[in-house]
């Protein structure tokens, strides 16, 4: 489905109150771990550089758990970098929802098909019409999912293929004109949905960080 935009606004204005909704949205559909982030926390630029270099890291960690095409894997890369960057002391949560590309709806996710499928007694039949990323709060988004895509579906250049979109909202609608639309916000809809749960990941990798230690 094509839609029309103004691409002049300050997308981050509409971003933050989004999010601020899918977290009501969230608690209201069930979800009973409280958001690891909030559109009022301000994130400093500063943070989004040490992001990145995290991200760096975790890369050829990607490179090895995925090889080939990352566009349909936005779950587990996703959970990956939810639980790495908690494990290291920068608070992130999951973000599920919806991207216009240039006009297009990629995803066509909705609301009501996230209710209906979080609250479906048995996990329903076909492919999850979803995208995560993952958010430090504020109007940043993190997304290793949507570049390769990019390069699949809309003659993006190849370099997209190796980039982990590490910005705000504002910016990847001038830049890109892409339009992330959070529903959601929280683990628990994987957990219940599609497991495994990302919590048990970062259980997993803050016990091995206590290990370390010792």
């Amino acid at each position: 489905m094509q839609i029309q935009i103004n691409y002049d606004d300050d997308y981050s204005n509409s971003y933050r109150a989004q999010l601020s909704m899918a977290v009501i949205e969230s608690r209201k559909l069930g979800f009973t771990r409280a958001a690891l982030i909030s559109e009022q926390t301000t994130i400093p630029d500063k943070t989004l550089g040490v992001t990145i270099e995290l991200m760096n890291e975790l890369s050829g960690l990607f490179d090895a758990i995925l090889p080939g095409y990352w566009g349909n894997s936005c779950q587990t890369l996703s959970t990956n970098i939810f639980a790495y960057l908690n494990s290291r002391g920068i608070a992130a949560d999951i973000v599920l929802g919806n991207v216009i590309i240039n006009g297009t709806d990629e995803f066509d996710t909705t609301l009501d098909t996230l209710q209906r499928e979080f609250s479906a007694t048995e996990p329903l039949a076909g492919h999850q019409a979803v995208h995560a990323w993952v958010s430090l709060g504020d109007d940043t988004i993190i997304d290793a999912a949507l570049p390769p895509r990019l390069v699949k579906h809309y003659k993006a250049p190849p370099h997209f293929d190796d980039m982990i979109f590490i910005g705000r909202a504002s910016e990847f609608s001038s830049r890109y004109l892409l339009r992330y639309q959070p529903i959601l916000v929280g683990t628990e809809f994987f957990a219940k949905t599609n497991p495994p749960d990302p919590m048990d990941l970062l259980d997993a990798l803050n016990v091995r960080s206590i290990n370390r230690a010792r």
